[in-house]
């Protein structure tokens, strides 16, 4: 079996000093961003793609400027990486998108299907009150339409309806248990709703389904981390760093914040011997630069 060392650098996972108004990093930052709006949601390859899209604009600024930007392996691609995922729209809209399409994700009646496409203009508006009427609209005839059940719950959580929204989701896992939108969301649904046990129960079938998905172990980690599992939340939150790693996502940037939280709230409790015996089983390596 190949063993693989993943090596964190304080400089990173504690939050090294970065100006978010630097010049150099908002034109990068911006570039790619851009780029990563044209990535077509259905790619198989999202993750190489918005890998690409920051390379490229790191060495756009380098031809522009003379800057010593050395891509992937430098720090201002992980600058970079980890500004986007906090700022990027398109970046997190990509991330939260079925790859492939199913039978639900769309409807025969012509009239759910117009209902449902103008609730995604108002969702994408940010008007949550017009999308929230469209995609009822849209189920009230077709009951079976998915998607539209997955988007009215989206619509709800989004105006902080949560009981309304874990409804939605409930009525689209009933058409189609194994969605993994709908599994994803009513457990993030049932977490700010402070319904814990829920939670951790849809991220754990979400995990059972989707075992190579990184999102399941993230949010189950945040959860298990702050309901006093220490050990059982930070193993979670470093098994989706490294399948963020593998995958090539630059989600593996917010994952290893997080991380180093942890390092530092158990190293402020006495408590570093927990993150050791963890980090071990990964094979995790903690450099201090």
């Amino acid at each position: 079996m190949k063993i693989i060392k993943y090596i964190f650098f304080f400089s990173f996972v504690l939050g090294y000093a970065q100006n978010i108004n630097d010049e150099k990093l908002l034109a990068v930052a911006n570039d790619a961003c851009e780029c990563i709006s044209q990535i077509e949601a259905s790619s198989d390859a999202k993750n190489d793609n918005i890998s690409d899209c920051i390379t490229k604009s790191l060495e756009s600024v380098k031809g522009k400027k003379g800057d010593a930007t050395n891509g992937k392996n430098d720090m201002n691609y992980k600058m970079v990486e980890t500004y986007l995922v906090q700022h990027c729209k398109p970046l997190k809209e990509l991330a939260f998108t079925e790859n492939k399409k199913f039978k639900y994700a769309s409807s025969d009646n012509v009239l759910a299907q117009l209902a449902y496409d103008d609730g995604m203009e108002y969702i994408n508006e940010g008007d949550t009150e017009n999308a929230i009427e469209k995609f009822s609209k849209a189920v009230e005839i077709d009951p079976n339409f998915a998607f539209a059940w997955d988007n009215l719950g989206i619509s709800y959580r989004k105006n902080k309806q949560y009981e309304n929204a874990i409804a939605a989701y409930l009525k689209s896992l009933e058409i189609y248990p194994e969605g993994r939108l709908p599994l994803l969301n009513i457990a993030i649904t049932y977490n700010l709703n402070q319904q814990y046990t829920e939670a951790v129960t849809h991220y754990e079938k979400f995990i059972e389904i989707f075992s190579d998905d990184p999102e399941g172990y993230y949010g189950l980690g945040l959860i298990l981390y702050t309901q006093d599992q220490e050990e059982a939340g930070l193993d979670n939150l470093i098994r989706a760093y490294t399948i963020y790693t593998s995958q090539n996502s630059p989600y593996r940037a917010d994952a290893a914040k997080k991380i180093g939280y942890m390092y530092k709230d158990l190293k402020n409790q006495d408590k570093l011997e927990v993150f050791q015996k963890v980090a071990d089983k990964y094979n995790l390596k903690v450099q201090n630069n």
